[in-house]
């Protein structure tokens, strides 16, 4: 078939199967003109020698502008979001690992726990973290009993440490405490385990009961 550059008019033969089956890019032999040729509905032009060759984007140099396929454009845009959601799922990934295995990491490189402190973390959180208790309290007969569930509302697994229970009056005085812990040992995301304490004796003037991770007699 024969082709006219739009640009130099100058005229040329192409074979149209390079043109199948939706048409492409050519590039005058000429002028190096680029424009998109669509497939002819008829080819009844005598074979000649061909002047007009697909469109190559390598051809152009670095300073050309190039006229690339609308199909390897979008093959590309689509890389390179594939390549920037990897890239942030990994970094996820690591800010995660640095952040939930802070303790064993600052354990297996003590210079890590440095590292952290430079940045206001403590590298070895506190008993507890993740974690959330939910608890009501009846008393009857001189007795106090608490009945509530430990919840791990964190993103990870988390140990379930010994727990404190704390009576005081209303000047936050404590009366009485003790600990105990519950069967279940370990919590998954979401989890809950129950749990019951009492204690045979209610001190006069209790007015508040507490449930903690960490023993009172260790906080400053």
């Amino acid at each position: 078939m024969i082709l006219s550059c739009p640009d130099c008019r100058t005229r040329f033969a192409i074979d149209a199967a390079h043109l199948a089956p939706d048409g492409r890019r050519v590039k005058c032999g000429k002028c190096a003109h680029v424009w998109y040729e669509s497939m002819p509905e008829l080819e009844d032009d005598p074979p000649i020698p061909i002047e007009v060759t697909p469109y190559d984007p390598k051809e152009d140099g670095a300073n050309t502008r190039r006229n690339l396929p609308a199909l390897r454009q979008l093959r590309s845009g689509r890389g390179a979001r594939t390549a920037w959601m990897v890239s942030a799922a990994l970094l996820v990934a690591i800010l995660a690992v640095l952040w939930f295995g802070r303790g064993p990491i600052a354990l297996a490189v003590p210079q890590a726990e440095t590292l952290y402190a430079s940045i206001g973390i403590d590298a070895f959180p506190p008993p507890g973290e993740g974690l959330e208790v939910e608890f009501s309290v009846s008393a009857a007969g001189g007795k106090l009993a608490l009945k509530g569930e430990v919840i791990n509302v964190s993103n990870g697994a988390r140990d379930i440490p010994e727990l404190y229970v704390l009576i005081s009056d209303g000047d936050k005085n404590i009366l009485k405490s003790w600990s105990f812990m519950i069967g279940t040992a370990r919590l998954g995301p979401g989890e809950r385990a129950s749990f019951t304490s009492q204690t045979e004796e209610v001190p006069a003037g209790a007015a508040n009961v507490s449930v903690l991770f960490t023993n009172p007699d260790e906080t400053p």
